[in-house]
């Protein structure tokens, strides 16, 4: 299965913002979310962070998190007697058309299907072609 974590365009405005991690409890998994635009001259447009996450297919987001992608950044950390799986992730997106607002997600794709595993949640930001977005992931999960 091919996968891919990106971001990708859409004319949603999707509202919250906050600095805390959010909790699923589905798997007592904590996400944050990091946004920073940048014109095309470097200088910051906008910055957003989130814990705000809506996770639309656990396991597949499980398996995704699972598999030796080179974006993923992975280690395990101890805290009092549990571990976890600390694992990170970064997305740079250049537009190369103007948008009003955008979206940050993860997907999965395989040779006939694309699904979508997780959608970050934030006010949103406009872009205009040549703007560069880097989507910082971070997801904290029990270790198995």
């Amino acid at each position: 299965m091919k996968l891919l974590l990106g971001v990708i365009m859409v004319s949603i405005l999707m509202v919250s913002f906050t600095n805390s991690y959010a909790q699923t409890p589905q798997n007592n998994m904590a996400i944050h979310v990091q946004i920073k635009v940048e014109n095309s001259d470097g200088a910051l447009v906008s910055y957003l962070e989130t814990s705000r996450v809506i996770v639309t297919d656990y396991a597949g987001l499980n398996a995704l998190l699972d598999t030796n992608a080179p974006i993923l950044h992975k280690k395990i950390i101890s805290i009092g007697d549990q571990k976890y799986e600390l694992v990170k992730a970064t997305a740079v997106l250049v537009h190369s058309y103007p948008t009003i607002i955008s979206e940050n997600l993860i997907s999965a794709d395989s040779s006939n299907s694309h699904k979508l595993l997780a959608i970050a949640e934030h006010d949103g930001y406009p872009v205009v072609k040549g703007d560069k977005v880097t989507t910082y992931w971070t997801i904290l999960r029990p270790a198995s």
